[in-house]
């Protein structure tokens, strides 16, 4: 199953993301729609503070046994997010990203974008 969804580059996209997933607690078990959640509104969140304020697109392909394959889009070219974005995380933020990597089975941005794929499932990242 797929499915795909736009929301405007505002403050309240990350809530309004989290919200639209709702429509998968019948479908996801209950770890994976609170992994899924997680990692869709930390990307979210990088779109609306990073990304060229254009409408960002959430993806989502459902699969077997459990599985989300994702993407964000939000229509960038990834370098005011590689100028802004804090390497390390702090106390100010910067936690999103290594919370991408430690919830999500696997995931990556495309070269020279800000379009960011990502797999969560039953099973986290070891």
């Amino acid at each position: 199953m797929q499915f795909s969804f736009q929301f405007p580059p505002a403050d309240d996209a990350p809530a309004q993301a989290r919200g639209a997933l709702e429509v998968f607690d019948q479908i996801l078990a209950p770890e994976v729609l609170e992994d899924l959640q997680l990692v869709v509104s930390e990307l979210v969140t990088n779109s609306v503070k990073f990304g060229p304020k254009r409408s960002i697109t959430l993806s989502l392909e459902v699969g077997a046994e459990g599985k989300v394959r994702g993407e964000v889009i939000d229509q960038g070219d990834g370098e005011r997010a590689k100028i802004e974005m804090t390497p390390e995380p702090s106390l100010e933020g910067g936690w999103g990203l290594h919370l991408v990597e430690r919830v999500a089975t696997c995931w990556g941005v495309h070269e020279g974008s800000t379009h960011v794929w990502f797999e969560v499932g039953p099973r986290r990242r070891a």
